[in-house]
This record gives structure tokens, C-alpha cells and sequence, in this order.
């Protein structure tokens, strides 16, 4: 790839004035799937032995999927800068515990209208390849970082950061509603050897009862949350002068905000399944290690709620959130598509219907006000 003028300023701000020579500089292209629309590009940029990943913002929606249309005002769900005035505001470099963020080392704002954040190039191994076991570790750090805010540090009041995010979410959710009751979805060979008894009703009132549990989390302690964690946004990272345990690295704060304790190992659990990570058969144990590293990682940070408290703050996150995910389900069955997040359709389903089981058993637990 040439290297564009403003790459090659940045380039030299960052690696030093000899990035700009000819043939110093080399910058590929890091493929990803377009379903942000504020992201404009990702490159990995070398100078010599000196490497960074560049990550281009934009303010233009115009790509990705409709569910994922940035906007221009801070207040927005999805405010197309927030993670370049995270990295610019030095909370993602101030985070407690074993939680850290790649370290950037420049904002740019380029004369197009974009703006350039240069990351660390984080080279541990990602959640995608982790023992069950190092989920455990990486939600011990991610209470640890979460449990300062709850234990008495100030939350920052910076108006970029989101604030009842997962409600806006959940409000852009609900157009797959009315496949519950398509009688032909539920007919699909694969969808009915795992559901020869539709849960229409036990669906529907997970999706009714949207508002009951968000309202859970409205009661349980405010702290920094990143909101979209989940496997391919984790790794291993090392600790200066430590090992690969000692620090997990979270990439893509792009929603940022403050948030409910819970909301976002309540994420992590499902969504590790869901995108074929952990196999479904070990969803209850993945619960069981995040919900306890979580708890441990909270209490080292002075927080004195309980297990209890922590896994049905993770059940309400995990309730509210998906219950898209069986009606997006029948929708695909119905139009008879051939994958589903990027599987072959029955693959997919064999991860996903085990999922939505387990999220209606934990439906019930929220609405009883005790998890298991």
C-alpha cells in the first residue's frame, strides 16, 4: 500500500523522523468485517523493526450493518469518535487492576474529516484460542478495573461517554419480533430437532419483559464499562516484567460508557458461544468461571457484594441483551439462508438454540430476583 501524506506525518510523530524516508514506511491493510460503520479502516504500519495498528474513525454512516449506524452527537449509542476521545482523555491508560487497553500513542485528526488513533500491534494470544480456565483470569482483572469505580473511585462525567447504552440497544433490536410466531421457521429440520416444542410464549415473554430486567441493572452500582466484550476484542497480554496471565488486553472501546456491574462479563458468556469460541456443552461452566473470576476481581477492589449479586446482575445483562437471538434465528430459517454467522446454518444452530435455552432458564432466575 502507498502510503498517504498524512500516514507518513503520523508515522514520523509516532516512530521518529526516519519513518518518512523512502521505503521506510509499510502499511497493510488488516482485514475485518464491515459491521461498525464508524470504523473506516484498520493497517498495521511498520518502520523497520517498529510497528502500530491504525485505526481510521469516520463520521460518515454510510457502511456496515444497519443495526451498527454511527452518529455524529455524543450523546448517540454509537458516537462515531467516543473511542478516539477515550484514548485522548487518559482513562483507557489510567485503568486499574489487570485490565489495560493497548496503549496509543497518537489521536490524529486528518484533513478529510477522520481521525487516526495509533495502537499498540498486540501480539498475545486472543480469547479466541483460551482455555476455559483464562476466561476466569481475564474477568478477575476486568473486576479489579470495574470494582475501583464501585468501590469509590469518581466516575468520569465526560459527555462522550455512553451512558444507558444497552437500552438503546435493545430499542434497535426488536424488527425480528414477529418471526416468534412463524409456524414454517420452526418447521426448518434444524431448528425443529432442537425446539420440537417452540417456546413461542416463553420467547415472547423474554422479549416483553425487556423493560423488568433492564430495570434490575438500574439498581446495581455504575462503573466504566466497555459494552461490546467478547473473544475476538480479548487477549493474553503480559505485564512489564511479568507473565501472560498477569494482564488481558481489550481492544475496540469504540461504546465505551458507564454501565451497570455485570453488563459486561454478562455479555462475554453468551456471545463466547455464539460466535463458536466455547462449545455450547460448557456455556453453564464458562458462566461459572467468569461469575467467580468476576466476583474475586470486585472484591479485591473493596467491593463486598456477593456471588449471588454478581451472577444475577450477569443474568439481567444476559436477558436484556439477546433477546433478539431466537427470533433473528427464525428470521434466517425462514429465508432458508445457508449460514449464520459465518457457519453453515446447522452448525450455527447447534450453538445458538442451546443458548437461547439457557438464556430463557436464566429469564426465570432474573424475574425470581435470585441467580443460581
Amino acid at each position: 500500500m502507498e502510503a498517504s501524506d498524512a500516514l507518513v506525518d503520523e508515522a514520523c510523530r509516532v516512530f521518529g523522523p526516519d519513518a518518512g524516508s523512502p521505503g521506510g514506511l509499510v502499511a497493510a491493510p488488516i482485514g475485518h468485517q464491515v459491521v461498525a460503520s464508524a470504523t473506516a479502516g484498520l493497517w498495521r504500519v511498520r518502520a523497520g523493526d517498529r510497528r502500530a495498528v491504525v485505526k481510521v474513525l469516520t463520521p460518515t454512516a454510510g457502511a456496515g450493518s444497519e443495526r451498527w449506524r454511527s452518529g455524529v452527537h455524543a450523546a448517540h449509542w454509537y458516537y462515531w469518535r467516543r473511542e478516539a476521545d477515550a484514548y485522548a482523555s487518559g482513562l483507557l491508560a489510567s485503568l486499574s487492576g489487570g485490565l489495560r487497553a493497548p496503549a496509543c500513542h497518537l489521536v490524529a485528526a486528518r484533513p478529510d474529516g477522520t481521525v487516526a488513533l495509533w495502537l499498540d500491534d498486540v501480539a498475545g494470544t486472543p480469547a479466541t484460542a483460551w482455555p476455559l480456565e483464562r476466561y476466569g483470569v481475564a474477568a478477575r482483572h476486568l473486576g479489579e478495573a470495574q470494582g475501583a469505580f464501585v468501590a469509590g473511585r469518581p466516575l468520569p462525567a465526560d459527555g462522550w461517554l455512553s451512558r444507558d447504552w444497552l437500552r438503546a440497544y435493545v430499542a434497535q433490536r426488536h424488527g425480528d419480533l414477529a418471526h416468534l410466531g412463524d409456524a414454517a421457521a420452526w418447521r426448518h429440520p434444524d431448528v425443529a430437532a432442537w425446539f420440537p416444542r417452540p417456546p413461542v410464549d416463553e420467547l415472547a415473554a423474554l422479549w416483553a419483559d425487556r423493560g423488568r430486567f433492564l430495570a434490575v441493572l438500574d439498581t446495581l452500582p455504575r462503573t466504566v464499562a466497555h459494552l461490546d466484550l467478547h473473544p475476538a476484542n480479548m487477549f493474553a497480554g503480559e505485564a512489564p516484567g511479568a507473565g501472560p496471565d498477569d494482564a488481558t488486553v481489550v481492544i475496540d472501546w469504540a461504546f465505551v460508557g458507564v454501565a451497570a456491574v455485570g453488563e459486561d462479563p454478562g455479555n462475554l458468556v453468551p456471545d463466547a458461544v455464539l460466535d463458536f469460541h466455547v462449545p455450547p456443552d460448557r456455556l453453564a461452566d464458562l458462566e461459572d468461571v467468569v461469575a467467580e473470576g468476576y466476583h474475586a476481581g470486585l472484591r479485591a477492589a473493596g467491593w463486598t457484594g456477593s456471588l449471588d449479586d454478581v451472577r444475577l446482575a450477569m443474568a439481567a445483562a444476559m436477558v436484556a441483551k439477546f433477546g433478539w437471538l431466537a427470533p433473528f434465528l427464525l428470521r434466517a430459517a425462514s429465508e432458508r439462508r445457508e449460514r449464520l454467522n459465518g457457519r453453515p446454518f446447522a452448525e450455527a444452530v447447534a450453538a445458538w438454540a442451546p443458548t437461547i435455552r439457557f438464556l430463557l432458564e436464566r429469564a426465570d432466575e432474573v424475574r425470581a430476583g435470585a441467580a443460581p
